[in-house]
């Protein structure tokens, strides 16, 4: 996965939930986080299982948000 596509693939979402904010439908704006954060957790693994950094028994450990953090340089700047 190219590094511009992942930017768009995880800052397009965050686009509709500012939409649903400014309507003021609170618990929608709830249910659209957990689902982000949910696809987050998918988009981060399938970058890394992409670039060969991750293998494919990792699956799990990205619902646990400090995966994210120890491959910060291989997700946001490789």
């Amino acid at each position: 996965m190219k590094l511009l596509d992942f930017y768009i693939a995880f800052l397009s979402p965050l686009l509709v939930i500012a939409v649903v904010t400014q309507l003021n439908s609170g618990w929608m704006v709830g249910i659209l986080i957990m689902l982000y954060y949910i696809y987050r957790c998918f988009l981060d693994y399938y970058k890394l299982k992409s670039n060969n950094v991750v293998t494919k028994k990792d699956w799990w450990k990205f619902a646990i948000g400090i995966w994210s953090f120890i491959y910060f340089r291989q997700l946001y700047f490789e």
